[in-house]
């Protein structure tokens, strides 16, 4: 980044990747242009009142968006080096540097008709097994289940899930008696200028903002309720305790049945109902494995794991 500082950078992409990037590369000093052809950034998790806001705070630091179109193609000089970009809606953006961040597809073709495929990855149980007993699958190839969801099957793409599900999966293979099934919490974050937010669970069903959307400083949320439960939590500008308050109220699939006194408690809702004692269901708020060095071991498994796909699909593409 230092050798375009004072340069133009476009990001092609509005989701996660494309606005950490983003805030990173204007904080180095680099002209920045979004395009993505969405309505809003971060169409995947973000109500349009939420997204408004963050792409508010991103001009404000000197960020242009460009949506409702996408790259078609770079035009470059005698030497190779991309000078432009090309937009379908026939826009030219200069660009000394590009960054793609469109999402991936998991790299599957090493397993394809040996092992069950769902979801786009490899379909696991909630010991991170595959149909094949002895071979586990984790990070964002593995589709596995989701207990909070009714056992419904999800590939998830973010770090946190990466890690647990590996530490998960060597908790299995070492003391697979012990280890009951995986019972992730889905959960994103992001950290970017001043910024902060965390999100859990799933985003459906009705939407209920609460907070300051117009502060620099701000503090704001939404729930997501569906049949009367909440189903989703997301939270900008929170402390640990309201953010792990969120994970509780989710985790339970607390009860709402006045959904303006919802918006009108905001974030004291998540507080007094996380505090509240409740019978045991079976859920667990916090497991943590047995020995603390799974989550390294998991980590190396997950790398590991990654390592050889990569190696395998380079070789594959050379034969």
């Amino acid at each position: 980044m230092s050798s375009c500082s004072g340069g133009n950078a476009v990001v092609i992409g509005g989701g996660y990747i494309g606005m950490e990037c983003a805030a990173a590369l204007v904080t180095n000093k680099i002209k920045v242009t979004m395009v993505f052809p969405e309505k809003h950034c971060m169409g995947r998790l973000f109500t349009e009142k939420i997204a408004e806001y963050y792409e508010s705070y991103y001009t404000s630091k000197g960020v242009t968006f460009t949506k409702g179109t996408v790259l078609t193609s770079f035009e470059k000089d005698s030497t190779g080096k991309v000078t432009s970009v090309v937009l379908r809606d026939g826009n030219h953006l200069p660009a000394d540097m590009v960054v793609v961040g469109i999402g991936i597809r998991a790299n599957t073709s090493l397993f394809e008709g040996q092992l069950l495929m769902e979801k786009g990855g490899i379909k696991v149980n909630g010991q991170m097994q595959t149909s094949d007993s002895s071979v586990y699958a984790v990070g964002d190839v593995a589709a596995f289940p989701i207990k909070l969801f009714d056992g419904d099957i999800r590939r998830l793409e973010h770090v946190d899930s990466a890690r647990r599900t590996a530490r998960h999966a060597v908790a299995a293979i070492l003391e697979p008696s012990k280890t009951r099934d995986v019972d992730y919490l889905p959960f994103f974050y992001s950290r970017v200028f001043t910024l902060s937010w965390q999100f859990y669970g799933d985003n459906v069903g009705e939407v209920i903002h609460y907070g300051d959307f117009t502060s620099n400083s701000p503090m704001f949320g939404a729930y997501w309720v569906s049949k009367g439960q909440i189903t989703g939590a997301f939270l900008e500008g929170g402390n640990r305790d309201d953010y792990e308050a969120l994970s509780v109220v989710v985790r339970r699939k607390t009860k709402v049945s006045d959904m303006p006194e919802l918006e009108r408690q905001g974030l004291a809702f998540a507080i007094q109902e996380s505090k509240k004692d409740v019978p045991d269901s079976g859920v667990t708020l916090g497991e943590k494995p047995t020995f603390v060095w799974y989550a390294t071991a998991g980590v190396v498994a997950a790398v590991s794991i990654s390592a050889f796909g990569y190696w395998y699909g380079r070789k594959r593409r050379r034969w």
